[in-house]
């Protein structure tokens, strides 16, 4: 089994020799780009069974849990001790290889570790440490056999350190080659990293809960409270710095308290139609009539469910009425969709882009039933900034066959992994979703991704 440690220092400090030319907040973001850069490429590894990041950063350490890595705190200590933590880590975890990979490398990517590591294996024996010597005389990558003597000598000139260390145990080391011999360390060294390894789109999707929102009321500026505690969970490091390709996902029962979409039932009177199907299905009769007020028509009502079409376009259960997680007086209150959740979600966006400087996606979302499946998922009931639906009409597959009939659904499967993330019931109506950048674009509508009904099989 082959484990990979990742050591790193600090989102914050790290790439402190570009400050000539960056600033720190340009850093910080730089130093996460890489960091996620690295942990996706060793997920998708298929050699890497496992990735260990050391790393004294919080943040750091919370990045790599989300792509699937462990997270060790290295308690300050210099890098090299670090490094050795996590070796120990890896040994102790059953690996009989490690591969030591930092966070730099401008050509990172699955394939070039999957073929580091193939260089190693036809190169050396079981015994033999590889050393890949970065383009500056420093070390990009170590391939370890464990258990090892060897000490960790990263730093300047450290492959020719390394080749000593291994010198002194009696174990000979082999150079391997490689193009993740370049490493960013100078402002040049960027430079030439876009030009010669051009950022390119991926399938990495991490989804992130935001705490620190706190109840809300009716009247409650929710746009403002949002991108404030948006903004205070970058400060406290929960997450990293906004960027324009993020989406910000929200909960729909949160939206509806601001807005005042919520209903006392016991200011309601219940229609004679509400007080028998009620009855015969042992259901509250007020929450009854406001799910048929809420309705512009009734599909069905049957074994207790009534399913509705509402006017925003959206066929489901009970025309979206809740009564959960609504409060104290839970069972007593009962929250509406918002009236139009398309201009709420914008209304957040412009307060987010207000606040940080950066303007997200953002979608409303909320939990649906299926047809034909058990279980609920959540879906996108409003967008901003981002497009509902990806065409894929006309373009060819895996096979070079032309999809005729093919749209991915992207906001309901974004807000889908974002419920993941929040749960049900741990009070957390904020998600940070990064990696779903490819989709965001300044129109968009939830309306586009309703089915027309000329196409309604079930009208």
């Amino acid at each position: 089994m082959i484990i990979a440690v990742v050591p790193f220092r600090s989102i914050e400090t790290s790439k402190e020799r570009m400050a000539p030319a960056l600033d720190p907040a340009t850093r910080s973001e730089l130093a996460a780009r890489l960091l996620e850069r690295t942990l996706l490429a060793l997920s998708n590894a298929p050699s890497v069974a496992r990735t260990i990041l050391v790393s004294p950063d919080p943040l750091a350490r919370a990045l790599a849990r989300g792509y699937g890595a462990e997270a060790l705190d290295d308690d300050g200590v210099p890098l090299n001790a670090a490094i050795e933590r996590g070796l120990r880590a890896a040994e102790a975890a059953g690996a009989r290889t490690a591969v030591v990979i930092p966070v730099d490398l401008a050509a990172i990517d699955a394939a070039a570790i999957e073929a580091l590591i193939a260089e190693w294996r036809s190169r050396n024996t079981a015994t033999q440490p590889g050393i890949l010597a970065a383009s500056d005389g420093g070390t990009a990558a170590l391939v370890l056999p464990l258990p090892t003597a060897l000490v960790p000598h990263f730093g300047p000139e450290s492959a020719t350190a390394h080749e000593a260390e291994c010198v002194r145990i009696g174990t000979p080391a082999g150079r391997l080659h490689s193009p993740l011999a370049d490493d960013i360390d100078t402002i040049q060294d960027l430079a030439s990293a876009v030009r010669q390894h051009p950022p390119v789109s991926h399938a990495g999707i991490m989804a992130t809960a935001i705490d620190g929102l706190g109840e809300i009321n009716a009247g409650d500026d929710l746009p403002l409270l949002i991108a404030t505690c948006i903004a205070r969970a970058t400060e406290r490091r929960q997450i990293g710095p906004l960027r324009p390709d993020d989406v910000i996902a929200v909960t729909q029962k949160i939206v509806s308290k601001a807005e005042g979409a919520v209903v006392d039932l016991a200011t309601v009177e219940p229609r004679e139609e509400a007080r028998a199907y009620a009855e015969r299905w042992k259901r509250d009769p007020r929450q009854v009539e406001v799910v048929l007020r809420e309705a512009v028509r009734v599909v069905r009502m049957d074994r207790g469910v009534i399913i509705t079409e509402t006017v925003h376009g959206f066929v489901l259960a009970n025309s979206g009425v809740d009564a959960s997680n609504v409060g104290p007086r839970s069972g007593e209150i009962v929250t509406l969709l918002p009236r139009d959740p398309d201009a709420s979600a914008q209304r957040i966006r412009q307060a987010i882009g207000a606040a940080t400087g950066v303007t997200p996606g953002v979608i409303i979302t909320d939990s649906f039933g299926r047809p034909w499946r058990l279980g609920i998922t959540d879906v996108a009931i409003g967008v901003a900034g981002i497009n509902p639906l990806e065409d894929l009409r006309g373009t060819p597959d895996a096979d070079g066959r032309v999809m005729a009939a093919t749209v991915r659904a992207v906001a309901d499967q974004i807000a889908a992994t974002a419920e993941l993330a929040l749960g049900k019931t741990a009070r957390r109506p904020l998600a940070l979703v990064r990696g779903a950048g490819a989709h965001i674009a300044e129109h968009g509508s939830i309306r586009d991704s309703l089915m027309p009904s000329d196409w309604d099989l079930f009208r």
